[in-house]
């Protein structure tokens, strides 16, 4: 029996074994479907020439099946190609291991909260990361409340967890630092002081000293490290009764965490240093100030501009039950201290980059309301700074 390849092409009579001869047409066919060569039965032309009818659609049923098969691969195969891509563009984050991040401080790690679970989300970063603070909260306030911990009934913390892992539940609504630092096997444990003592050195001693070495022993298979805390809106009050301008206050703090960080051997996420770089470049520029008067005199629905600064927010409200005497009037409320939700990004961008070692310009999430450009340049902001401080 010949295979379709020595088949000759030859005008249709009779063979010696009285089947029909093979045709062109049989002959190309063999290619898609295995012709025999002798008018076999598994070529449609030759099936036909036989009226062996069933064979042709049978043939054709496992077409449709290779041809399906086929079609799943390709699929298979480009799904695979966009995984890689998308892998690349976040500086292959999918591959890297969870971390488990605590942090012990105040209104300005509480911040951290605000942009970056949802950027590590999208970015594939697993992070495990819980705040454990109290408004204001210095280092001498942290070491007093650990020399407290002998009373379990004496939870001053409010804790805030966000798990990629899930189950925030295992987590207490309340605690101390000492409950919170086994709480769980942590990787990293942040700690700095407040922003209102960030400038002055002589503020961390020997308070912060202490807290390391409580850290180190409760937690030893974490690594301590320091957030670099920045400075405030040239409205603040307290720059004016310190005689410094925004720019002093970032270099004197600056000056301070790194006393700390060399004496401890501590790295540093530099927010700081991104806030500055961002405010050069964009540039912020505040012009002429205007007077508390001149606030105070802004009318609804107008609020004062902060020329695209990552730091300062003002809006018509109430103020905080409790820590204000007017704070059931509605009244243009400024804050000259904390970020708003321009800076709650840009430390997004500072921490995830420094926690996975990662390009932050590789991050595609930019939450809404925030222009393209600005996202952008705070991005490389943050990657700058970052690269500074290694």
């Amino acid at each position: 029996m010949s295979n379709w390849s020595r088949a000759s092409i030859r005008s249709v009579s009779p063979t010696p074994t009285g089947k029909p001869p093979i045709s062109t047409s049989c002959v190309l066919n063999g290619v898609l479907f295995g012709c025999l060569g002798v008018g076999g039965k598994n070529c449609p032309i030759c099936c036909i020439i036989l009226g062996q009818n069933h064979m042709i659609r049978e043939r054709i049923m496992k077409m449709r099946w290779i041809k399906r098969i086929m079609v799943f691969v390709g699929i298979c195969v480009s799904m695979g190609s966009l995984l890689a891509r998308e892998a690349a563009k976040d500086g292959g984050a999918r591959d890297r291991k969870p971390l488990k991040v605590l942090m012990i401080g105040n209104s300005f790690t509480g911040s951290v909260m605000r942009e970056t679970p949802a950027m590590a989300k999208k970015a594939g970063l697993r992070l495990d990361i819980v705040q454990c603070g109290i408004g204001g909260c210095p280092f001498d306030r942290h070491w007093s409340n650990v020399e407290k911990s002998g009373d379990k009934s004496f939870k001053p913390y409010g804790i805030m967890p966000s798990l990629a892992s899930g189950g925030e539940a295992k987590f207490p609504k309340r605690a101390n630092v000492t409950d919170m630092l086994v709480a769980d096997k942590w990787d990293i444990v942040t700690i700095q002081q407040a922003s209102g003592k960030s400038a002055f050195y002589d503020t961390y001693q020997p308070y912060a000293d202490n807290l390391i070495s409580k850290i180190r022993e409760l937690a030893p298979q974490a690594e301590i490290v320091i957030q670099q805390t920045w400075s405030y809106s040239p409205y603040a009050v307290r720059l004016e009764k310190w005689k410094m301008t925004p720019k002093g206050m970032y270099e004197a703090l600056k000056k301070s965490y790194a006393q700390l960080a060399a004496k401890h051997s501590l790295r540093i996420i530099p927010t700081a240093d991104a806030v500055q770089l961002f405010r050069d470049r964009l540039p912020v520029d505040y012009g002429k100030l205007l007077t508390r008067e001149e606030i105070s005199n802004i009318k609804k629905p107008g609020t004062l501009d902060f020329h695209g600064d990552v730091v300062g927010s003002s809006a018509w409200k109430q103020g905080r039950k409790g820590k204000q005497k007017d704070w059931e009037k509605i009244k243009l409320r400024c804050d000259f201290s904390h970020f708003n939700a321009r800076g709650h990004y840009l430390q997004a961008c500072v921490w995830l980059g420094f926690l996975f070692d990662v390009d932050p310009t590789t991050f595609t999430y930019c939450p809404k309301g925030l222009p393209v450009a600005d996202a952008k340049l705070m991005r490389e902001c943050a990657r700058d700074a970052l690269k500074a401080s290694k």
